[in-house]
């Protein structure tokens, strides 16, 4: 028996601890996006404390406890917009007109 792995042996062992190191940094990579998002996730954007959900005109929309900031999720200004209420088409129709700017 040989003192030696073969040449073989040496690149299978290598080969098989990039893949484990890859599967790990992945893995790891994976868990701190994840960590971070939930740190994040019912925060204000602008001041950082807690959101809460209440209704607004019938949507559901996110304020904040500290700075009353309104945020809302994809399609609710455009729901907001859809209401027959002429002063909150209004103020809405003029945010979003500054968003696209």
């Amino acid at each position: 028996m040989p003192d030696k792995p073969s040449r073989n042996e040496d690149e299978y062992f290598v080969k098989q601890s990039a893949e484990l190191i890859k599967a790990r940094k992945e893995r790891a990579q994976s868990e701190a996006k994840q960590a971070q998002r939930r740190s994040h996730y019912m925060k204000c954007p602008k001041c950082g404390a807690d959101l809460h959900t209440e209704e607004y005109h019938g949507i559901q929309v996110d304020r904040c406890s500290e700075c009353a900031g309104m945020w809302l999720d994809a399609g609710e200004a455009e729901e907001l917009l859809a209401r027959e209420d002429a002063g909150v088409i209004n103020i809405f129709k003029s945010i979003m007109r500054g968003v696209g700017s």
